[in-house]
């Protein structure tokens, strides 16, 4: 893997360079070529728990962000405890720090904190100082920061990018205190704690990872007087939002960014045995025995949870186990996104591709976050006949996961199916036009 960073960072700086002005249009733009550079070399999240709910934070946070951007949020599987904002709107978290976060309001601080640098446009103002950042420069930090190993991102750096050059990069104390009085406000205004982000600090420094990054990487200092003054200025002591979810985003975590072996088993399944009442031990147990092939063992044991989100996990559940009938039954009547997602699950599996697709369609905003969504979106389209829409949505896919090629051969096809004079030719070019542009 690590060879596969070196690669894409060596041709990354053949990337043209920007220019010293950088209008919001401007860093639109390079925003999404650097989204589209990291997306070709490491890992999306394919869990839809993770991914739409971190949307559904995002979404929260974002209308007390006063961004000039629209904020587009990216899960990166990756054992790297990293969050980043470039620029453009665009942020990044890793699973890793989503493991590493114990509540919902610690994940939301960070995310507000990111969302603030976003709002100030401090990468920006760095690109616009500094003529020979280049999107392979953006790109190329993003990608050594999510390789775990403080050498293999030191090496993926000094094989393309100086350390004097990234060092212009670097936030200085001013935009962290700013990014972090933003974080605060725009956290606390939706209803989280602002003590989440401190909390999260405080965490990095006891373990000691605040120290593995190389300093000249685009990083956080996390100095204790900056933990001071985020404790000394937040005012809201406790979180009003609901976050009962968010345990189990956690433990969905713990268990899918592993490989799955006895030892994990063994972990959960022991986890249970010791504290069967435990919502997250009871759901970590039910998910192990899921991805064994047990169901009869899983659904026995999801049974148990006290949670309004035991229907949720039930349908899961029985869609592993070609149960299509009776998910669907369990998840007809929720409303939230990842249960509309795995409904349109249980549709498809029972060949009900016209109620598949609506189901998808409810969530298609959620798909800039998730774009799975138009993967088998494009797929029960196809299966309805609809050869147009299917090759759209394919070709969104595609699009949204940094495969250009694939990308445009899906959406020409589409603009043939529909005739090119119709409105949904229109919207496909236009879609084939921003690619262009964004090259």
């Amino acid at each position: 893997m690590f060879a596969r960073y070196i690669i894409a960072a060596v041709l990354l700086f053949s990337l043209p360079l920007t220019s010293y002005g950088l209008g919001l249009q401007e860093e639109k733009k390079y925003g999404r070529q650097v989204y589209l550079e990291i997306v070709k070399s490491a890992h999306l999240t394919h869990d839809p728990y993770i991914s739409l709910h971190l949307d559904e934070i995002r979404e929260r946070l974002e209308g007390a962000a006063n961004a000039p951007f629209a904020l587009r949020l990216t899960v990166v599987e990756s054992p790297s405890v990293e969050a980043f904002a470039t620029v453009g709107g665009y942020v990044y978290v890793t699973t890793g720090l989503i493991d590493m976060c114990d509540r919902e309001e610690e994940l939301a601080g960070v995310l507000g904190h990111e969302f603030g640098h976003v709002g100030k446009r401090h990468i920006a103002k760095r690109v616009e100082k500094e003529k020979f950042l280049s999107v392979g420069t953006l790109a190329t930090l993003l990608l050594a920061a999510l390789i775990p190993s403080p050498a293999g991102k030191a090496a993926l750096m000094t094989s393309g990018l100086g350390a004097t050059q990234a060092m212009s990069l670097k936030y200085s104390r001013e935009d962290e205190e700013e990014a972090d009085r933003a974080g605060l406000a725009t956290a606390e205004s939706v209803g989280y704690s602002g003590k989440g982000i401190a909390e999260f600090l405080k965490k990095l420094r006891a373990t000691g990872l605040d120290k593995t990054l190389p300093q000249y990487l685009l990083t956080h200092p996390y100095s204790e007087d900056r933990v001071i003054r985020i404790e000394s200025a937040y005012r809201l002591k406790k979180t009003t939002v609901d976050t009962s979810l968010f345990p189990f985003i956690v433990v969905r975590t713990k268990i899918l960014s592993r490989p799955f072996d006895s030892e994990l088993e063994g972990i959960w399944l022991n986890r249970y045995a010791k504290d069967p009442q435990n919502p997250a031990a009871a759901y970590g147990a039910a998910l192990v025995y899921s991805l064994k092939g047990d169901v009869p063992s899983a659904i026995r044991t999801v049974n148990t949870i006290n949670s309004p989100y035991r229907s949720l996990f039930l349908g899961e559940i029985l869609i592993s186990g070609n149960r299509f009938g009776e998910a669907a039954e369990v998840l007809r009547t929720r409303t939230d996104p990842i249960s509309r997602y795995l409904l349109a699950k249980a549709y498809e599996g029972q060949g009900q591709f016209g109620l598949a697709t609506q189901a998808l369609r409810d969530i298609l905003p959620q798909a800039l976050t998730f774009p799975d969504i138009y993967q088998r979106l494009g797929m029960v389209r196809g299966r309805l006949g609809d050869e147009a829409g299917g090759y759209e949505y394919l070709g969104r896919y595609y699009f949204e996961t940094g495969r250009e090629q694939a990308a445009r051969t899906y959406l020409e096809k589409a603009v043939a199916k529909y005739g090119i004079n119709t409105p949904e030719a229109a919207e496909v070019m236009k879609l084939l036009d921003e690619m262009k542009k964004s090259r």
